[in-house]
């Protein structure tokens, strides 16, 4: 609040500094508008007076006020200069004064630090001017005081927001490790899961590998079992079989035994013919139908020979 106590009382001074530019009508008029605080009027009726006077450092400074008063802080700064310019110390030291007030509020409309330091700077720069020039000025003492606080509120402000700006930082990196290190953990934790899963699903797959080998195993040794079982049947069938013919060939051969015995009783229960005795024609076709009663028995038997005795090695012996 105390820098708005020092545009108006110094606008009110300094709107008669000159008895030259009083002299003058527009410029009077000009003044005028200025006590008034019609900044713009004031405004305009400067720039009409500088027409005819060029660069005049006082009309300049003057015409500075009018935009400090409309708070155009930027073309007040610009007709400040020019009045610093001025030949006239005093002149000289009025626009450092208002050029430090200008710079001062265009320090406090800033938002980055360093602009804020450097236009509090410049104020202070014009502030020792005033001094330089006249080392009583009380108010530009104060005024440079002040600027001199600002800076150092400032460069605080800016070492605690750096200081929190670096807090921040250290926190989201402490976060960013933290997060990092528990989605390291959370991928080692997954990898040992999966790695978990994998050597369950590689104990399964031998599980059931083995499974089917053993099923596979159990059903070869059931396949032999049933092989050997058909082969021990089929050899009982081929042994039996093998009986059953020796039986049979057995029953031929002790049929023929008996037919023989029958034969050889026959014959010899048949009378022998006398010798030298001739013989009848009925007796020579006994002796022929006997003979082809021999004959067909013989056959007989050797075709039973033959149905029994298929399948054999050897031969069947004949008479």
């Amino acid at each position: 609040m105390r820098r708005s106590l020092w545009l108006i009382p110094m606008v009110l001074i300094w709107g008669a500094w000159n008895p030259f530019l009083r002299q003058v009508p527009e410029v009077r008029r000009a003044n005028d508008f200025l006590r008034g605080k019609d900044y713009k009027t004031a405004e305009e009726a400067y720039k009409a007076a500088l027409e005819s006077r060029a660069s005049e450092p006082k009309l300049k400074h003057n015409l500075g006020l009018t935009f400090l008063g409309q708070n155009n802080y930027t073309a007040a700064e610009g007709e400040f200069i020019v009045a610093t310019s001025s030949d006239s110390e005093m002149v000289r030291a009025r626009g450092n004064f208002f050029l430090g007030i200008t710079r001062f509020h265009m320090a406090e409309t800033l938002q980055q630090p360093e602009e804020k330091i450097r236009k509090y700077k410049e104020a202070a720069d014009n502030f020792r001017r005033v001094l330089e020039l006249e080392p009583d000025e009380e108010e530009a003492r104060h005024n440079l005081e002040m600027t001199l606080e600002r800076i150092e509120d400032v460069e605080k402000e800016q070492e605690e927001q750096k200081k929190q700006q670096e807090q921040k930082e250290k926190q989201q990196q402490d976060q960013k490790d933290q997060k990092d290190q528990k989605d390291q953990q959370d991928q080692q934790n997954k990898d040992q899961q999966d790695q978990q899963n994998k050597d369950q699903q590689n104990k399964d797959q031998q599980n059931k590998d083995q499974q089917n080998k053993d099923q596979q195993n159990k059903d070869q040794q059931n396949k032999d079992q049933q092989n050997k079982d058909q082969q021990n049947k089929d050899q009982q069938n081929k042994d039996q079989q093998n009986q059953d013919q020796q039986n049979k060939d057995q029953q031929n051969q002790d049929q023929q035994n008996k037919d023989q015995q029958n034969q050889d009783q026959q014959n010899q229960d048949q009378p022998q013919p006398q010798q030298g005795k001739p013989q009848s024609p009925e007796v020579k076709a006994a002796r022929r139908a006997l003979d082809d009663l021999k004959e067909r028995q013989k056959q007989r038997i050797l075709e039973m020979h033959r149905k029994g005795g298929q399948g054999r090695r050897a031969p069947i012996k004949d008479w």
